[in-house]
């Protein structure tokens, strides 16, 4: 049940908001051996303004997961996205920044407010 969310600077047409947000849901799914609807993912444009990154990032991919993946995965994902983002949609692999934002699973309430912990395990 990651939680993706993308973030750049508004200005690119919906087919490529949808493709980046298709392509980068599909690796998460994908390297952490996740069921197939088992995604969520936003997408949030600012303006130039108010989108400041240290050059030469130009997109910012955070996923907030449940903790415990190893280092191989990790860089697996990273690989998977960037590479593809660049042969898909152009973005040079340098303008990408990716978070991982791990969590233990006390911290997510889900299913009505039930902790995580509870639930998985």
């Amino acid at each position: 049940m990651p939680l993706v969310k993308i973030e750049l600077v508004s200005g690119k047409n919906q087919e490529f908001k949808e493709k980046i947000m298709t392509l980068t849901g599909k690796f998460v799914v994908d390297v952490f051996e996740l069921q197939e609807d088992d995604k969520n993912i936003r997408l949030l444009e600012y303006d130039k303004a108010c989108f400041i990154m240290k050059s030469p990032y130009e997109y910012l991919i955070e996923i907030t997961l449940f903790k415990g993946r190893n280092k191989e995965t990790k860089k697996e994902l990273y690989g998977k996205i960037v590479n593809t983002l660049e042969e898909k949609l152009g973005i040079e692999k340098d303008k990408i920044f990716i978070v991982l934002n791990e969590q233990p699973l006390e911290n997510w309430g889900i299913r009505g407010g039930t902790s995580a912990e509870e639930v998985i395990g």
